[in-house]
C-alpha cells in the first residue's frame, strides 16, 4: 500500500509518500516541502488572510500533481497548530475541499504530542525519555516511561510566535531577550514531570536545523536521526546567531528558506526547556509528527 501524507504546519507544507512493508514498517519513498509561513498571521491575529488560503490551496495543488506520479492508494491531509488555532479555519478547510478535494483533518494537541511519541516509540530505543517538538506555532512536550506516554502537553509558543512577540528587532535587546525568556519559563514552569527522564528527544524544525548546522560543521557524515547534541552547543550556537544580523543569518545554508527569521525563538524554547530537565544533551530524532501518524495509520489498517 502506498500512502502520501501532506502537512500543514505554521512554517512550511511538507509532503512525504510512502510505502508499507511488513512488521508495520513503511519505506519513504520522496518527500518535499515548501515555505508558507501560516503562522506569521497566527500569531498577531489568529486569522489565516485570503492570500496565504489562497497561497496553501496553490501548493496543495502542485503536490497533488507530483503525487499522482508515485500512483497512491491514499492521500490524508493533516493540519497542526496554525491552522487550529484560526479563527477561520473553516475557511481554509471549504477552500481545500472545494479547489483539490482533499479533506482536511485538524488534529489536536494530544493527537499532536501522541504521533510525536509514536515517531520516537517506533525509531528510536530510548524506552524513558522527555519527548520536545518545537514547531512553528506550538510546542508539544511529551514523557514516556517504560515505553508508555504518561505525560502529554501542547503549549502555544513556536518558533515564529516567540520571535515574532520578542525577537523582532535586529539587534535583539537584552531587555526583549529576557522577557521571552520569561515568558516561555513561565508557561512550562507547571510541568513538575519534565524532570523525570534524563533522556531528552528533540524534533521538529528546528531541531533539524540546528542539527543539519552542527553536522555539517562538524564534517559529520552520519544520518541526522539519532545525532547527539550538547547543551554547550545549543548554547554557542544561540549566541552566534545572537551576534549576528537577521541579513547574516539569511545566508547560512539551513537557514536560508525564511527560518533565520524564527531560528532564535526555537531555540529559546528549546533551550529553557532544557534547563528545566536533567537532561544535559538532546538527541535528534528526523521523524515527527507525519511518521507517527504513518506508522499509526498502517498499524491499524495492517490489524483489518
Amino acid at each position: 500500500m502506498k500512502l502520501a501524507v501532506i502537512e500543514i504546519g505554521s512554517n512550511s507544507i511538507r509532503t512525504s509518500v510512502y510505502k508499507s512493508s511488513k512488521k508495520n514498517r513503511f519505506k519513504t519513498l520522496d518527500r518535499w516541502r515548501e515555505p508558507v509561513r501560516l503562522g506569521k498571521s497566527i500569531a498577531q491575529s489568529r486569522l489565516l488572510t485570503n492570500d496565504q488560503i489562497a497561497e496553501t490551496v496553490d501548493v496543495l495543488k502542485q503536490f497533488q500533481y507530483r503525487i499522482r506520479n508515485f500512483d497512491v492508494d491514499k492521500t490524508s491531509l493533516i493540519a497542526t497548530a496554525a491552522v487550529r488555532l484560526a479563527k477561520n479555519q473553516e475557511q481554509l478547510v471549504y477552500a481545500v475541499q472545494k479547489e483539490t478535494g482533499l479533506q482536511l483533518s485538524i488534529i489536536d494537541e494530544k493527537e499532536e504530542a501522541y504521533y510525536d511519541y509514536v515517531a520516537v516509540r517506533s525509531t528510536m530505543r530510548n524506552s524513558d525519555a522527555l519527548i520536545v517538538d518545537v514547531g512553528g506555532g506550538s510546542t508539544e512536550i511529551s514523557l514516556s516511561v517504560k515505553n508508555q506516554l504518561k505525560h502529554a502537553v501542547s503549549i502555544p509558543i513556536g518558533a515564529i510566535s516567540i520571535s515574532d512577540m520578542y525577537l523582532s528587532h535586529d539587534p535583539i535587546s537584552n531587555k526583549d531577550l529576557d522577557k521571552a525568556k520569561k515568558d516561555i519559563a513561565d508557561r512550562i514552569s507547571e510541568f513538575s514531570w519534565m524532570v523525570n527522564s534524563n533522556n531528552f528527544i528533540g524534533l521538529g524544525g528546528t531541531m533539524r536545523a540546528v542539527a543539519s548546522i552542527l553536522n555539517r560543521e562538524g564534517k559529520k557524515k552520519k544520518s541526522l536521526h539519532n545525532s547527539i547534541i550538547t547543551e554547550q552547543q545549543i548554547n554557542d550556537l544561540f549566541n552566534r546567531f545572537l551576534h549576528i544580523s537577521e541579513d547574516e543569518r539569511s545566508h547560512i545554508r539551513e537557514l536560508s528558506d525564511g527560518r533565520y527569521e524564527v531560528i532564535l525563538g526555537g531555540m529559546l524554547i528549546i533551550s529553557e526547556i532544557l534547563k528545566k530537565s536533567p537532561a544535559k544533551e538532546i538527541r535528534f530524532s528526523n521523524f515527527g509528527v507525519r511518521e507517527g501518524y504513518v506508522f499509526n495509520y498502517f498499524q491499524k489498517n495492517n490489524k483489518n
